[in-house]
């Protein structure tokens, strides 16, 4: 078995070794010089990527480095993907996020949400996957499950006290539930996850064509809500005999833990009112937008949020967010995102992309929801073994270039694709949450994959299927149509 530091020695060595091979050998015929070298750096960002031979946030920098030296773009232009809309929508997540944090307020909403649950195992479990999936709608999937694990601690330190309740059927579904409808919840909306960030900025720095937050709810809140009781019906039945027995020992650690929570303050209070404008006007941005000839935009909502924590007093000499607080959030996203959208527009603008598309000419006579269930398991167990942000910077603009061979919407791939890369289930590297679960002790790689290997399939199943008809109902025909002609 190697080590992680024997993959990343060897991921750096050969990620080098792979650009090298592509600066000193000639470009295939059809494609440039630049899009030969683009292809190179995309090969290395992979690599290293896969093989973590740095840190993922630092590879998403390379584009910074190696594309203006090589002539592949100019740095003022290559510098604009890090500062995109998009990636400023996610910096007021995390400052609001983070906010939610420092003040408790999450752990109120955790526990208030908790008590509505009831008290059997299956049903507590229940009752966590829906906590942590409406939770991870606004705040990161990691967040999220950091958030909820002592809280899950908590319920399994007391239910390990009764004989009839084993760890195997209770606390292993538990946290493995958590990681799952973190994941599912965080595909939900726009800001849920840096996936969903990824593909929209690609479709609009590179086509565009906008994804609102409100088009991405539309196609993301129906799938969780298949997705969610699929997974715990599984869970508790398939892969864990969870017990149905009614306790009382959730009820009396939800209420002791908010005895100890005390009252709501001045700035949970705070910063709970504005989340929900927030969350308001993301939804209703374009109801507004009509009536009152706004132009409201959904970074500059996120922006305004995040602003407002800053400026509204809670105290004395304190406010609702303070930059300590702020400073807290995970800024390495940011650069991770900014350099997929990076590598995404050098795809296009090189020719790459176009050169990688002319192989869809083989495909042609497929059926369209054949091709698209390949392309989401492809997604989906590829994410398994690597970054879910990086995986969909490397593919996202190849299933753009492949649909546009075959003459099919774009839309109807990558976005089940995208979407199906936050639901890879089966091990621990695969998302952030299955790693802070799995950080725990509590869990074994084996109970990981037995129960991931068939979510990971029903997935491919409802997303690929349920997400084309989402498609097509959130989008409407001169919408779709008017995407399709800026294309060809």
């Amino acid at each position: 078995m190697f080590s992680r530091d024997k993959v990343s020695s060897f991921g750096l060595i050969f990620g080098l070794f792979t650009l090298s091979l592509f600066l000193f050998s000639d470009h295939p015929e059809g494609l440039s010089r630049i899009g030969w070298l683009t292809a190179g750096i995309a090969l290395l960002m992979t690599i290293w990527w896969v093989t973590e031979a740095i840190p993922i946030y630092v590879t998403g920098l390379i584009p910074l480095i190696l594309f203006p030296v090589f002539n592949i773009f100019n740095l003022k232009i290559i510098a604009s993907s890090y500062s995109h809309p998009l990636v400023l929508l996610f910096l007021g997540g995390f400052i609001i996020a983070s906010a939610m944090e420092s003040s408790g307020l999450h752990k109120r909403i955790a526990l208030n949400l908790l008590r509505l649950s009831g008290t059997s195992p299956s049903k507590i479990i229940a009752g966590f996957m829906f906590t942590t999936a409406l939770i991870s709608m606004w705040v990161s999937n990691t967040a999220s499950t950091i958030m909820m694990l002592p809280i899950a601690l908590s319920v399994i330190a007391i239910f390990s006290n009764q004989a009839n309740i084993s760890n195997k059927n209770f606390a292993v579904p538990l946290l493995l539930s958590i990681a799952y409808s973190a994941s599912i919840g965080g595909a939900t909306t726009l800001i849920g996850t840096p996936t969903n960030i990824m593909l929209s900025g690609i479709l609009s720095d590179s086509y565009n064509f906008e994804i609102s937050f409100a088009d991405w709810f539309l196609i993301g809140f129906p799938i969780a809500i298949i997705l969610l009781p699929l997974v715990w019906f599984f869970l508790t039945k398939f892969s864990f005999r969870v017990s149905n027995k009614k306790s009382d020992a959730l009820e009396n650690t939800i209420k002791k833990m908010q005895n100890d929570l005390g009252k709501s303050s001045f700035t949970e209070k705070s910063v709970g009112l504005i989340f929900m404008l927030t969350a308001l006007l993301w939804i209703f941005r374009r109801t507004l937008n009509d009536l009152f000839n706004l132009n409201l935009n959904d970074t500059s909502i996120g922006l305004f949020g995040a602003l407002l924590l800053f400026l509204i007093p809670t105290g004395k000499g304190t406010r609702a967010c303070d930059w300590n607080t702020a400073n807290k959030i995970p800024w390495g996203i940011l650069l991770l995102v900014g350099g997929g959208i990076a590598l995404s527009k050098a795809f296009n603008s090189s020719g790459l992309a176009m050169w990688l598309g002319s192989f869809s000419n083989y495909f042609y006579g497929y059926e369209l929801y054949f091709l698209i269930l390949v392309s989401v398991f492809l997604i989906i167990f590829l994410t398994e073994l690597n970054s879910n942000t990086a995986t969909i910077a490397t593919f996202a603009p190849i299933l753009i270039i492949f649909a546009i061979g075959i003459e099919e919407n774009p839309l109807f791939f990558v976005i089940p694709a995208t979407i199906a890369a936050s639901c890879a289930f089966m091990l621990p590297v695969a998302t952030p949450p299955n790693a802070v679960v799995y950080g725990s002790g509590k869990i074994e790689i084996k109970d990981m994959i037995k129960a991931g290997l068939v979510l990971n399939l029903i997935s491919l199943i409802v997303i690929s299927f349920v997400g084309v008809l989402l498609v097509n109902q959130v989008f409407d025909s001169e919408t779709m149509q008017n995407f399709m002609s800026s294309i060809f």
